[in-house]
C-alpha cells in the first residue's frame, strides 16, 4: 500500500464522524445550484461561468469550514463546544434560504408564505 493510500485512509477515518454533515451540505449546495439555474432560466438570464465557479468555491470553502470546526472542536476543545454543528447549521440555513429564494422565482410566489397558509388552521382566517 502506498503512502498516499495510507494517508487517505487515515484522513477518512478521522473525518468519519462528520461525514453526514459534509454530505448534507453538499446536497444543499447542489440543490441550490439546480434551483439557481432553473430560476435564471425562468428570468431568461444566461447561465454564466462565474456563477458556476462560485458553486465550486462554496463546495471547497464550506467543506473546509466544517472540517476545521470539527478539528478544533474535537482535538482542541475535547468536544466541549459543538462548533461543527454550529458551522454546518449556519451553512445549511444560508443554502436553504437561497433555495427558498430560487423557489419563489420558479413558482412565482412566496413559498414560505404559501406553506404557512397551507399549514394554518381555519381559525387563523377569522
Amino acid at each position: 500500500m502506498h503512502l498516499l493510500e495510507k494517508l487517505a485512509i487515515v484522513l477518512l477515518a478521522i473525518l468519519a464522524p462528520i461525514k453526514a454533515m459534509m454530505l448534507t451540505v453538499g446536497v444543499l449546495i447542489f440543490t441550490d445550484l439546480g434551483t439557481g439555474i432553473w430560476a435564471a432560466r425562468k428570468r431568461q438570464e444566461p447561465i454564466k461561468s462565474a456563477a458556476l465557479r462560485r458553486t465550486l468555491s462554496k463546495i471547497v470553502i464550506y467543506q473546509m469550514a466544517i472540517i476545521t470546526g470539527f478539528l478544533i472542536e474535537h482535538y482542541l476543545l475535547q468536544d466541549s463546544i459543538p462548533i461543527t454543528k454550529v458551522v454546518a447549521g449556519f451553512i445549511g440555513l444560508v443554502e436553504f434560504k437561497s433555495i427558498l429564494e430560487n423557489s419563489n422565482v420558479i413558482l412565482g410566489t412566496d413559498v414560505f408564505k404559501l406553506l404557512i397558509q397551507k399549514l394554518g388552521s381555519k381559525n387563523d382566517q377569522l
